[in-house]
């Protein structure tokens, strides 16, 4: 009886474990759903995010039944054997997201070398007016230039749609609004991606004798994947990190780190 009672009470805390485990799951899904819908538009970033927490979510809802189904199949071996499988590369990939998540956040905190040339990479302009997100960067890269006096920068951006001007004239006209001297700034307004807003900076650079130790301005989340491909092409690179915003957040740091693996896999 003794022993009974005690399997009891030790199954009934694991089930109040899982009922709040699964609760908790239930809420964070329904969060970060939130969250991706918040930017108030659907891309890559939201749509995996979203899809990936809506599943989340139902298996927290429907466990059991799931668990059932998994019982059932799991007694043929070759769907055994497929199952595992997939648990296995589920793990895979959340170890992965959390490593590459830690290393955007490393890529932030890495500061530039004194005197370093710094690249302002481009983003959406709006018009002939900075987005946000590029107002952001350009208001790190003025930071940047105005504690370094003697520093140069590359502005590094093309002409994209719905764009009346370049990205580079763009930060441009802003930076030199707030002050900035012009012969400080050269600008690159061909690149589309950022393995072509540092290759053809990269020209400039050596056209200009500028310094080859170069300081990245971007997001905090890009820092990384810009380090690399510097680092791919013989530069060192240090961070001048943006402050996101926090309702794109949770969309563009799924996308990069989607990229990431991309940079990794066809480009290394």
């Amino acid at each position: 009886m003794t022993e009974n009672k005690t399997n009891e009470n030790t199954n009934g805390k694991l089930r109040a474990i899982e009922i709040v485990t699964r609760v908790a799951v239930v809420l964070i899904s329904l969060g970060m759903i939130y969250w991706y819908l918040e930017s108030g538009f659907l891309a890559f970033g939201n749509i995996i995010g979203i899809l990936f927490f809506t599943i989340t979510g139902a298996a927290a809802v429907l466990f059991d039944p799931i668990k059932k189904f998994i019982k059932r199949l799991r007694r043929n071996k070759a769907m055994k054997i497929i199952l595992d499988i997939i648990f296995v590369l589920l793990i895979l990939f959340c170890i992965y997201c959390a490593a590459a998540i830690c290393l955007m956040i490393n890529g932030a905190n890495n500061p530039p070398e004194e005197g370093s040339t710094l690249i302002v990479l481009g983003c959406q302009v709006r018009g002939t007016e900075p987005s946000h997100t590029l107002r952001m960067r350009l208001d790190a890269a003025y930071d940047y230039l105005n504690d370094h006096p003697d520093a140069k920068a590359v502005l590094s951006g093309g002409q994209g749609d719905h764009e009346n001007i370049s990205e580079a004239r763009c930060m441009y006209n802003y930076l030199t609004e707030k002050g900035i001297k012009p012969e400080r700034l050269f600008l690159e307004d061909k690149s589309t991606t950022t393995n072509e807003n540092i290759r053809f900076s990269e020209e400039i650079i050596k056209q200009n004798g500028l310094d080859p130790r170069l300081a990245i301005a971007t997001d905090w989340y890009h820092e990384f994947r810009a380090g690399m491909i510097c680092s791919r092409q013989g530069y060192t690179c240090g961070a001048v990190s943006a402050d996101t915003p926090l309702y794109l957040t949770a969309h563009l740091v799924t996308r990069e780190i989607f990229a990431i693996a991309n940079e990794f896999l066809f480009k290394s």
